[in-house]
């Protein structure tokens, strides 16, 4: 309860103790959940969808299980992408400022990946109830803020080294995030189009 206080009303002081937590696994958990649900609601959810069914097909395999293995690939890809996109920035950072542990940094830009998917969690369902619209806003505009005070604590940057950072991080995590998501739907269209070639040899 303390720790999230701080995290709303100081920032940067909850950044700075965050280096000596030992539940790191806790923020994981909370990256991972959010992750989780995101999955199953998010606009890639018949996208996911559609690779199970393939993956059903294919393997054998029932719809809940391949569903199952689908969302911890999704998972796991998304830990492996905030990990080298979190050395990325660690490797920026430390050209710009002070040398520092890539463990702590990782477990800072935890917290504001969480808060930067729970606005892209809120947005699909803006439709349904509008208020989650200004949510969303205010959960992007704080992870930006969140991001402001991670990088600084962390390379012991100036305000305005902090910014260049802070933006090259901001397009990074962007850039990669609509990459990775092209080459998924780009993928399981392929996919797609070659097993309605097999079933139908003769459809042109």
């Amino acid at each position: 309860m303390r720790q999230g206080f701080r995290l709303l009303a100081r920032p940067g002081e909850f950044f700075n103790q965050l280096q000596w937590s030992t539940r790191h696994w806790v923020i994981l958990s909370a990256f991972l959940g959010l992750a989780a649900i995101e999955a199953h609601v998010g606009r890639q959810q018949e996208l996911y969808r559609a690779f199970a069914t393939l993956l059903q097909s294919r393997a054998g395999l029932g719809l809940d299980t391949a569903l199952w293995i689908v969302t911890a690939i999704r998972l796991a890809t998304l830990v492996a992408g905030a990990w080298a996109v979190s050395s990325v920035i660690w490797l920026v950072g430390n050209f710009f400022g002070r040398r520092t542990s890539h463990r702590v940094l990782f477990r800072r830009l935890a917290v504001v990946f969480t808060v930067f998917l729970a606005g892209y969690t809120a947005q699909h369902f803006a439709d349904a109830i509008p208020a989650l619209a200004v949510v969303q806003i205010a959960m992007y505009l704080w992870a930006v803020v969140l991001g402001y005070f991670a990088i600084r604590e962390q390379f012991a940057l100036n305000h305005l080294e902090t910014v260049v950072v802070g933006l090259f991080a901001v397009l990074l995590v962007t850039s990669t995030w609509h990459f990775t998501n092209h080459v998924a739907e780009s993928a399981a269209r392929t996919e797609m189009a070659r097993t309605l070639h097999v079933v139908h040899p003769s459809a042109r």
